[in-house]
């Protein structure tokens, strides 16, 4: 199926696209397009996160899309739901005070949008920092239930008990579309 976005994608429409492809689309393609411009058409896609056209996959009731997409395809995944919170943060820069993570998020990604040749190389780069965010939201939690464990494991120790445990994101490789 194909998604289409704005273009210089940052933040959500980086996790966005991340989301789709791992967890929703595993053949997902994602075209971008200059905005603003004219509406995108259902022929070029699934449109997702553009500001003020009342599409169903956007911002809404507070929610930046990450977590709308979530909400629509019943992704249940409680990893990301922990992301979601730190993409909201990041992608709504008037509520930067809520998750300090989303800071370093948003830091992050623009920075990353100046150092790419295009979009899809954006992506590229970006999964690869999502796939970690999905890890790192869980490492709090595996600490705390393994503590007792992990307090008896010596210290080199430590890293492979916990990376034995830890659950990756589903592969997905960035598509562009075919013509």
């Amino acid at each position: 199926m194909k998604w289409v976005t704005r273009e210089h994608p940052h933040v959500d429409r980086i996790a966005c696209p991340w989301l789709i492809s791992k967890f929703i689309d595993k053949d997902a393609e994602f075209v971008f397009i200059p905005w603003p411009g004219p509406k995108p058409t259902q022929e070029m896609g699934t449109p997702f996160d553009f500001y003020g056209t009342n599409f169903e996959l956007e911002h809404h009731n507070g929610k930046c899309t990450f977590e709308v997409i979530i909400d629509k395809y019943k992704v249940k995944d409680p990893w990301l739901i922990e992301m979601a919170k730190i993409i909201h943060t990041a992608d709504l820069n008037p509520e930067t005070d809520k998750d300090p993570r989303g800071v370093g998020l948003e830091a992050i990604s623009a920075g990353a949008m100046y150092i790419v040749k295009d979009d899809y190389e954006a992506l590229e780069k970006g999964f690869y920092i999502y796939d970690a965010l999905y890890v790192s939201v869980q490492l709090g939690k595996l600490q705390e239930v393994h503590h007792d464990e992990l307090s008896k494991i010596e210290r080199s120790k430590r890293f492979d008990f916990i990376k034995s445990h830890v659950k990756k994101a589903p592969d997905a490789k960035v598509k562009r579309p075919s013509s």
